[in-house]
């Protein structure tokens, strides 16, 4: 069988050229970053120096472990981004996509019925993710058990890791193949309207797993269990009381079975909401500063951070899957990457392909608009610090608590501007503590 990939097709070299801008980007930020850690090493942000328990916590020692552990995840990313974007041509140009849609049109007698739809796509989505899988496994183990490990992070065990894995395929396998199936319905039987079908059931199933994921999906990871009585307690209850913020409940998860990384999150909505820790973030922060870093997470809710990202993402949804029904539409695209049979007259039948596709366009590009979602996500973020300070009284408490938090995870102090703008979608924590210092200032509390 002969496929051909032409070149000088436009989509191709949107493909090519995103491919490989992407690829310099990321490198060129990574570089920058790397460098700027070589210049700082051993520095201290003078907004630190001011703060005893910063000067205090970030030693030399502690300096040296910062710039070594992101330094091991550079030379990482080095090598795998490399494997990575050179997989990526490679399964383009060698036309593994359509020959993979030939064979499973093949074994499943695509396109005839509903079953046979399912098949085939199920198939095809499953089939062509397996070589950046098996990619991915040796990166994964070397983050894990060598990074990781070295730094005091880590710790997994091979068991758990192989268990983690295949817990981790068979729940995707199982919602990818749900809405598989919701997909090759609304293809074959609404060939002009699937988008808007598409989209309600993924805004649908959105939500639906804010309910499913905390009460069903992650007890199969981690063991949760309703926070003790005792000071931190009371001090996290006695701010939810003051805020008026409802819940379902205050857990603790064993993070630590895993990992030494400290965090806390919120999950479900309505009744539903309940509040997660990380045991290792009890082990970190005092009662005062654990309410202070809760009170930031709380003020995402209470200044409606997720309300407003929901009025965007929802009437996105429809226009992104409305652009893909467009573009599967255009034989133009199909036949740049090798799907050399498909044409105006059978092209309905096939526009699973066109949105994979697109997709994969999409990913070729979308890096250069990633900071525009960061800008916004960053001045979230300094509206939910103040109002987790002004919540607790003052700023202090919230201050130690991000200083304990980015030493225990070695975050770095003084990333390049450029590198924070284009890929951090918190502010760096020099930043936050200037703007809660700036907020005190100005009287607001």
């Amino acid at each position: 069988m002969n496929i051909s990939i032409n070149l000088s097709n436009p989509f191709v070299l949107i493909f090519l050229c995103g491919t490989v801008a992407t690829f310099l980007i990321n490198h060129f930020l990574e570089f920058i970053d790397y460098r700027a850690r070589v210049k700082n090493a051993g520095s201290i942000p003078e907004v630190l120096q001011k703060i005893p328990l910063a000067a205090q916590t970030f030693d030399s020692e502690k300096l040296k472990n910062i710039s070594a552990y992101e330094d091991a995840k550079y030379f990482k990313f080095c090598v795998s981004s490399v494997f990575t974007t050179a997989l990526d041509f490679a399964l383009v140009l060698f036309g593994f996509y359509p020959f993979i849609f030939n064979f499973v049109c093949n074994i499943t007698g695509f396109p005839s019925t509903i079953s046979n739809s399912f098949c085939a796509f199920f198939l095809f989505m499953l089939i062509t993710a397996v070589p950046s899988f098996i990619l991915a496994i040796p990166f994964s183990l070397y983050s894990e058990f060598v990074i990781e490990k070295k730094f005091g992070f880590s710790n997994m065990t091979i068991k758990l890791w192989i268990a983690d894995t295949l817990k981790s395929m068979i729940i995707s396998m199982l919602l990818i193949s749900l809405l598989t199936f919701i997909a090759a319905v609304a293809f074959v039987k609404f060939q002009t309207s699937w988008w808007f079908i598409l989209a309600s059931v993924l805004i649908a199933f959105t939500f639906i797993m804010q309910v499913v994921y905390p009460k069903f999906i992650a007890p199969l990871f981690n063991k949760f269990t309703p926070l003790e009585d005792g000071e931190a307690k009371d001090k996290i209850m006695a701010i939810l009381e003051k805020i008026g913020f409802k819940n379902g409940g205050l857990f603790v998860m064993d993070a630590s079975k895993r990992s030494g990384h400290s965090n806390a999150y919120f999950s479900g909505f309505g009744k539903t909401k309940r509040i997660v820790l990380y045991d290792t973030l009890l082990k970190s922060l005092t009662p005062d500063e654990l309410a202070a870093v809760l009170g930031h997470e709380l003020g995402h809710f209470k200044l409606h951070h997720i309300t407003k990202r929901l009025i965007i993402m929802i009437p996105m949804e429809f226009v992104v899957t409305f652009l893909l029904y467009k573009m599967a539409h255009l034989t133009g695209l199909y036949n740049a990457f090798g799907f050399s049979n498909i044409t105006a007259q059978n092209i309905a039948n096939v526009q699973f392909i066109g949105i994979f596709l697109a997709s994969m366009l999409w990913g070729a590009v979308s890096e250069i608009i990633s900071p525009v979602s960061n800008i916004f996500s960053r001045k979230q973020e300094y509206q939910a610090d103040s109002f987790g300070a002004k919540a607790c009284g003052k700023p202090d408490y919230l201050i130690t608590g991000l200083i304990k938090l980015n030493s225990e995870n070695l975050s770095e102090l003084i990333p390049p501007k450029l590198y924070v703008f284009w890929n951090y979608s918190h502010p760096t924590l020099v930043e936050r503590i200037e703007k809660l210092e700036q907020v005190q200032k100005d009287d607001s509390f």
